[in-house]
């Protein structure tokens, strides 16, 4: 403006406010100040990790590629400018922006020159995780973690209290919807057969569960002292849909993270319904009511959902509107098991036979391992007394590490040196 005399400046000025605030708004001019946030977020996470340049200009080529798959990583795993989880597409422009700021400085972009390149196979993951139909969400370490906390503010016969039990147990059993909750407040019964002609409850019941103590004697009369000597507990599958049916697992106690000992949880559920005195042969997952005509309700399918998708919506900071909230059902419970069974290392084969599957179908279920390990994981993860051996279709106890737990591997442990 200083072109323009004082005059033409004045009588200007109007028009070179509305200039500028319709500049402001162009798509151009916005695309650019989100290209800007990007690459201040991506200066935060270096600050936060100690690197002093971003572009590391007199590190190998593997040392900036190591870099870059962190922080793709850290955006995986939510942690973006808004806090929420973002989609294949979006998760490129973040790393463009990166390599961006490497070429504009002339070096070489990260994704380059790098024998074992690990930020693409992060990359692949991810848009093939989001090319799955009908895909469900695991309950990841965080949205447990979240659970837990809420848990501690229930009562011991309280619904919320009731699914969390169940959703610990689960998460080690993979039990399917019907094998433990109801659809309605009606109990689903199973159809007379030759070898069953009198209809049972398809869920388990109170004499499903079978509790030991360490030397191996059954502890008969439970009561919550029980507590300090139980050591395992032994859960009859009366019907499966693999039909190997009456089939018996023990389930061992983790003495090192009670919080997800699913023994412990086992034993609040048994003691639970005999509180509220729930027949033996009725419906075990149950919560107290506040109707004069009965003292329980049986948890239901909806309840279950609405728990886990209230714990995704506060953890991942989605809208309650948000459509992926749906992916978040019972059968998540399955598929978490499956998936931590898979992030221990075993065998798809170990799994398939652990989980209860005849065929290979629960290979759709397995998610990348960084979609659930976050800082929670440790204090989280399956202890080593409920990964016992047992005989599998190929023979096989552990899997081949995957490209991107290979990385993962790395960076728990040292970075590659400058």
């Amino acid at each position: 403006m200083q072109s323009f005399s004082s005059k033409a400046r004045t009588a200007l000025g109007n028009y070179g406010s509305i200039i500028d605030r319709e500049a402001r708004r162009s798509s151009q001019s916005k695309q650019n100040r989100t290209k800007e946030s990007r690459l201040d977020h991506f200066l935060k996470f270096c600050e936060s990790a100690f690197i002093g340049d971003p572009c590391m200009p007199s590190a190998r080529h593997e040392a900036r590629n190591y870099l870059l798959a962190c922080y793709t990583v850290h955006l995986i795993l939510g942690h973006t400018i808004k806090s929420i989880r973002i989609k294949h597409a979006t998760l490129r422009k973040y790393i463009n922006v990166v390599v961006k700021l490497h070429t504009d400085r002339d070096l070489p972009s990260p994704l380059s020159h790098v024998k074992d390149d690990l930020v693409t196979p992060l990359l692949n993951s991810v848009k093939s995780y989001e090319q799955q139909k009908n895909r469900k969400e695991m309950i990841t370490d965080a949205m447990m973690s979240h659970m837990l906390r809420l848990g501690r503010l229930s009562s011991s016969t309280s619904l919320d209290a009731a699914i969390l039990d169940w959703i610990i147990l689960c998460r080690l059993l993979g039990a399917r919807r019907s094998e433990w909750c109801q659809e309605s407040q009606s109990i689903e019964m199973t159809e007379p057969t030759f070898a069953h002609p009198i209809p049972q409850p398809k869920a388990f019941t109170l004499e499903d569960f079978q509790f030991f103590d360490s030397s191996g004697q059954r502890i008969h009369t439970l009561m919550p002292s029980h507590s300090n000597t139980v050591d395992y507990v032994e859960i009859r599958w009366r019907f499966q849909k693999n039909k190997d049916n009456g089939q018996k697992i023990p389930y061992k106690r983790d003495y090192d993270r009670p919080d997800v000992c699913p023994v412990l949880s086992a034993l609040c559920i048994c003691l639970r319904a005999i509180s509220l005195q729930v027949s033996p042969t009725s419906p075990l997952a149950v919560y107290a009511s506040q109707s004069s005509t009965s003292s329980f309700r049986f948890i239901t399918a909806a309840q279950v959902h609405r728990f886990l998708r209230l714990s995704a919506q506060a953890v991942f900071n989605l809208n309650p509107k948000d459509k992926s909230l749906a992916s978040w059902t019972c059968h998540s419970l399955r598929v978490t098991a499956a998936n931590l069974l898979h992030r221990a290392g075993m065998s798809d084969s170990y799994i398939q036979t652990r989980l209860r599957w005849k065929s290979n179908t629960f290979l759709m279920y397995l998610r990348n391992t960084f979609y659930s390990a976050d800082q929670h994981t440790e204090a989280l993860q399956l202890s080593n007394r409920n990964l016992p051996h047992i005989q599998t279709t190929d023979g096989l106890r552990y899997r081949p590490l995957e490209d991107h737990e290979r990385f993962i591997a790395a960076q728990q442990s040292h970075a590659p040196a400058a």
